[in-house]
């Protein structure tokens, strides 16, 4: 007997939600994709996948990240203005870019 059920992939490695200052993740950039409640992004880390929310300021950040780069992503937690308010979270961005491909080791072999 089958099952009419379709199955479809939810997710993949583990889902960090950026909460606790100092958080951090180094790995390999794997690019963005589209969540159930908004933009989400991949690194490939020592440990695994780990998806996490793109907020604005760092989706923006990450447009101009190739896939395969190196990426440190750092939470250093929500900042009090010299107001007084409390701003989101804040995230920093260090990344190494991937290494260019040689014209040569473009070509189409076959």
């Amino acid at each position: 007997m089958s099952s009419l059920k379709r199955w479809r992939q939810v997710g993949q490695g583990q889902f960090h939600k950026w909460e606790t200052p100092g958080d951090e993740f180094e790995g390999t950039w794997r690019g963005m994709h589209d969540g159930r409640f908004g933009p989400l992004g991949t690194l490939e880390t020592p440990e695994g996948l780990v998806t996490f929310p793109l907020h604005a300021a760092l989706l923006e950040r990450l447009k101009l990240v190739r896939e395969g780069a190196e990426v440190l992503i750092r939470y250093t937690g929500k900042q009090t203005s010299k107001a007084g308010r409390r701003a989101p979270g804040t995230l920093n961005l260090s990344y190494r870019p991937s290494p260019r491909r040689s014209p040569a080791s473009r070509r189409l072999i076959g």
